[in-house]
């Protein structure tokens, strides 16, 4: 139903071009609904394509090469409160700075077991709802979708 329902404007952030690269490549670029906008491998750039680019959501590394990722979500918030930011977790280490993130307005969490169709379905509840979506793997033995509201 083109023309029927706006695209859902992304912007990646990650430190690594080859996980930005993997994104584009492997889990978005089926989705008639979601569009990818821009990419930053550095915060400040991040909060540069944030600025000029205005997209609907973020998936935001914690571990940004410039500045963490709370800071750069606050950043991006005070650009644009409407920017729905989440969360990338890709270890048990960043588990304090994501709950931090969660608590201080992050729209969600993707884990790093999540499936592409749930990658999909959290980037849209995300713009679709103001409470916070994760999308995590449960014990290690499989990805799961946990709502917060």
């Amino acid at each position: 139903m083109p023309g029927t329902q706006k695209n859902i404007r992304v912007l990646i952030c990650n430190r690594h071009a080859l996980f930005r690269d993997g994104l584009k490549a492997l889990f978005l670029p089926n989705d008639d609904h979601i569009e990818i906008i821009g990419e930053a491998g550095t915060a400040r750039r991040a909060i540069d394509q944030a600025q000029h680019l205005r997209p609907d959501v973020v998936l935001m590394d914690l571990a940004m090469p410039d500045m963490g990722g709370f800071e750069t979500m606050v950043r991006i918030h005070a650009i644009d409160p409407n920017i729905r930011v989440l969360i990338l977790t890709l270890s048990d280490d960043q588990r304090t700075q994501a709950t931090r993130c969660l608590e201080a307005g992050a729209a969600g969490e993707i884990g790093r077991k999540v499936l592409p169709s749930q990658l999909r379905a959290t980037i849209v509840a995300a713009v679709g709802r103001r409470g916070a979506h994760r999308a995590m793997s449960s014990g290690g033995y499989g990805p799961e979708i946990a709502h917060r509201g």
